[in-house]
């Protein structure tokens, strides 16, 4: 018997909750359970990611030209990295990268299928959910010492994305989804929602993040026309956040470093009666705004003051970026050989060794403009040029990590990716919540260029999610293809397989046994790290096998200065003085604060052994070696 129409009509709506529901259950996992920039999590969270992707293209969608641009561009950008491995550096992250990149794709390819069942106001409404869900537990965390143990060691706010710069880009991202709710029917949500935004940005000291925010309220006022509603939610929430974070700066158990756990659990009982007050009170006004409306003369006057009060204020801004701009360009351009404190302090400063790493990177792309050193493997040419005993494996600017690794190519995929993104939500403007999340997207790209964003799936999976689901159209037929959709399973398996394989090789790694060497081979060829464990359980029993396992490791990444050191040490310990000389040299050569710079160590004593000299300062420092005969 066939269905009656209202049946028909009911199912249909219900079919299309589903895919919405684990649309949001899959943000839910990445902001929570993407564990920072580790790996592993890429296994499940991208397998998710891939079959709701595959699935959803059971149904029809328009590809029009932002669209186009974001999937072609993100597509030819995981093609790429994959290519990459031909003449990498290190083929193995090289692997891990274009993992990571297949995974975004997955999340762009859902939500732009996702885009043409819900709308823009629904996709808001449930950012804001997940934004206050974010938030909320972030200042749990902070307020009860044992929800997030690593406070002890330093006070930087960044649970549950474990990096704050992440956690201040989603709040940055939220500023615009937090004033949509409040200008809109749900005010008083929209403002505690703004106000928890503003205490979570300024508790993660980034100062990118604070200006982002700013800029991405100053666009909403500028093109939502219901200016005068945002500037009073922006001076309740904003302000009343501001004065929270003042009453933290006091309390050492919150904004300190190394404080102890009675300290953190006592100040943290007083910093969440704060949050919570400040949150009643901000509601409290909410409430009492909720059904205020301005009148128009008001209304103008109001907007005329402020504009004229932007005006002195960018004037002054201006001013004083003209008498200042010398000494933080030195500031910024001179960071030094330390590292910057993770402290308030850093909103007094612009100091960052950003520019050293964006340096290092410009370096890597001279040498090889077209195909770039292979995708994920800016850690090596640090490396070799950094100044300072401090590792990063990303130059923390996406776009110029992407020339510097995949080149010119590489780039410009990149830069297609971007602009269809960016392109999606330009078009979606006129339409509030379509502005609120396209300023989140906005925002994400923003971020990127001085931060490693590419590394976390928290923030690039939902934001890519967005960005697919606003260059989503409606389509005219809707006729399913279930063949498209079994192929795309087929090839989402394939990929899925993709992002086990390295992670079921570290795990089989870990073991250090030898049994587990050969998985972890067998899983990840590619790993340096099981050819040479390999060859150590191999030179107790096979000396020329377990040279062939060093050498393959060598061959593989022959800009690694640990490859070249456990060869150096492997010939040292068969007293192949100049060979293990030689190779102690290269790993130097290509990291001047790994373990051949040890003082005294194996690279001393292999030159003494092989050319019979040792420079007088390392005659100095070591007493214990001595010189055969004089050079």
């Amino acid at each position: 018997m066939l269905a009656s129409r209202p049946v028909r009509a009911a199912g249909e709506r219900v079919g299309g909750l589903w895919p919405a529901a684990a649309a949001g259950g899959l943000c839910f996992c990445a902001f929570f359970f993407g564990a920072g920039d580790s790996p592993a999590p890429l296994v499940w969270i991208g397998a998710i990611a891939l079959v709701l992707a595959a699935l959803l293209l059971a149904e029809p969608v328009a590809l029009d030209r932002p669209a186009l641009l974001l999937v072609c561009g993100l597509a030819g950008l995981a093609i790429f990295c994959g290519v990459s491995l031909v003449w990498s550096l290190s083929p193995d992250s090289t692997w891990t990268y274009t993992n990571r990149t297949l995974v975004y794709l997955a999340f762009a390819l859902a939500g732009l299928l996702l885009g043409v069942r819900v709308t823009r106001a629904g996709a808001a409404l449930a950012a804001a959910a997940l934004l206050g869900l974010v938030v909320g537990w972030a200042l749990l965390a902070k307020c009860v010492p044992g929800l997030y143990t690593d406070y002890g060691r330093l006070a930087r706010l960044r649970a549950p994305l474990d990096y704050w710069n992440e956690l201040a880009l989603l709040c940055a991202a939220g500023v615009g989804v937090a004033l949509w709710l409040a200008v809109g029917r749900r005010r008083l949500e929209g403002v505690v929602l703004l106000y928890g935004l503003v205490v979570t940005l300024l508790l993660t000291y980034s100062r990118f993040g604070v200006l982002l925010a700013g800029a991405v309220a100053v666009v909403w006022i500028l093109v939502d026309a219901r200016r005068v509603e945002s500037m009073a939610v922006l001076v309740v929430g904003g302000g009343a956040g501001v004065a929270v974070f003042g009453v933290a700066l006091a309390l050492h158990g919150i904004t300190s470093d190394g404080e102890p756990r009675h300290v953190r659990a006592h100040d943290g009982l007083i910093f969440a009666v704060v949050v919570l007050a400040g949150a009643g009170l901000v509601a409290a006004v909410g409430w009492a705004l909720r059904n205020r409306a301005v009148r128009d003369a008001t209304r103008a006057q109001i907007e005329r003051g402020a504009a004229i009060g932007a005006v002195v204020v960018a004037v002054a801004g201006l001013a004083v970026a003209v008498v200042f701009a010398g000494h933080l360009w030195h500031e910024f351009t001179n960071p030094g050989n330390t590292q910057v404190r993770n402290a308030t302090g850093r909103f007094a400063t612009a100091k960052s060794d950003r520019w050293v790493w964006w340096q290092e990177a410009w370096h890597a792309f001279t040498r090889h403009p077209v195909g770039g050193t292979g995708a994920g493997t800016f850690g090596l040419e640090n490396q070799m040029l950094r100044r300072a005993p401090v590792v990063v494996d990303e130059p923390h600017n996406t776009p110029l990590q992407f020339l510097s690794e995949t080149g010119l190519i590489g780039f410009a995929l990149y830069a297609l990716t971007a602009a269809g993104a960016l392109w999606a939500a330009w078009r979606a403007r006129r339409d509030p919540a379509g502005l609120a999340l396209g300023l989140a997207v906005a925002a994400f790209f923003a971020h990127g260029v001085v931060d490693k964003d590419w590394n976390y799936v928290a923030t690039c999976g939902p934001l890519f999610l967005v960005a697919g689901l606003l260059a989503a159209r409606p389509t005219a037929a809707r006729a399913r293809r279930p063949l498209l959709a079994l192929g795309a399973l087929v090839v989402a398996f394939g990929v899925v397989y993709s992002l086990t394989a390295p992670w079921l090789a570290q795990r089989a790694y870990a073991r250090g046994t030898e049994s587990g060497a050969r998985q972890a081979h067998s899983y990840d060829p590619l790993s340096v790290n099981a050819l040479l464990l390999l060859a150590t359980y191999e030179e107790q029993t096979n000396l020329k096998t377990a040279l062939k396992y060093y050498g393959q490791a060598v061959n593989l990444e022959p800009q690694n200065a640990t490859t070249w050191y456990e060869l150096g040490a492997f010939y040292f310990r068969q007293k192949q003085w100049l060979r293990a000389y030689d190779a102690l040299n290269n790993s130097y050569t290509y990291d001047r604060f790994g373990s051949a710079a040890q003082p005294c160590g194996l690279l001393d004593q292999a030159r003494l052994k092989a050319h019979n000299y040792a420079p007088q300062a390392v005659l100095k420092r070591c007493p214990g070696l001595r010189r055969a005969s004089s050079p």
